[in-house]
């Protein structure tokens, strides 16, 4: 593979190197390594698959996410306000005047991405603005929040743990979910695809699966299959 061919899944590597540009500030040193190493790697490999990149964003998504909000927990609401404030800042005034209630009314950031606002109100260029706003805000945020926060400090630690084991139970959730595709052939791939979806979800670049969200599911596919809830 020469250097100037583009590999025939360019478009998810580029992904996977702006994931790896914005990883939270808190991500130990080794995690993004491991991701840049991992992404060196596939590059190179002409033959990598999507599923093959789609799993290396996984797997780097799950070591992040409980830096990550460890990192919301301990910044606080400095953090999310300073975010807002950027992102606002970053927009032009048509796209400020439709978001900026929203987000005054305490609307998470992550919640109005996928709300059917951002879907429906917004056109394609103004949905590009925000979606670099947040980025471009996120990397401010860092340095405004870099002197704030003691990684080694125990309210960090203790923010760590706490959305470690919350990882580790939706992961399990979405394992649960998994196995009830085996109950009915008819249902196996629509199933397949929720837990598909669920799992991209820890993608770095993707919104986080919602633990009340795969819990439902789960329960929707029990009653589906007349189980017990």
């Amino acid at each position: 593979m020469t250097k100037d061919m583009s590999h025939p899944f360019q478009s998810f590597l580029d992904e996977y190197a702006l994931a790896i540009q914005h990883l939270a500030l808190t991500v130990p040193e080794s995690v993004k390594k491991e991701a840049e190493e991992t992404l060196a790697k596939l590059c190179k490999d002409e033959n990598a698959t999507e599923e093959e990149i789609r799993q290396a964003l996984i797997k780097t998504g799950l070591a992040e996410y409980p830096h990550r909000h460890a990192f919301k927990d301990v910044a606080g609401a400095r953090a999310e306000a300073a975010e807002k404030r950027l992102i606002l800042d970053h927009v032009d005034e048509t796209v400020r005047t439709k978001i900026q209630p929203h987000l005054d009314a305490g609307v998470p950031v992550e919640t109005l991405v996928r709300s059917d606002l951002f879907e429906k109100e917004l056109t394609a260029d103004q949905r590009y603005q925000v979606e670099d706003a947040i980025l471009d805000a996120k990397d401010h945020v860092k340095e405004e929040m870099e002197k704030g926060v003691e990684v080694s400090g125990s309210e960090y630690q203790a923010a760590l743990r706490k959305w470690e084991a919350v990882r580790d139970a939706v992961a399990k959730k979405i394992d649960e979910l998994e196995a009830l595709a085996s109950k009915d052939a008819k249902w196996k791939e629509e199933i397949a695809e929720k837990v598909k979806s669920f799992r991209e979800g820890f993608s770095v670049t993707e919104p986080d699966p919602e633990p009340e969200t795969v819990e439902k599911e789960i329960e929707y596919w029990r009653g589906t299959f007349g189980e017990e809830l």
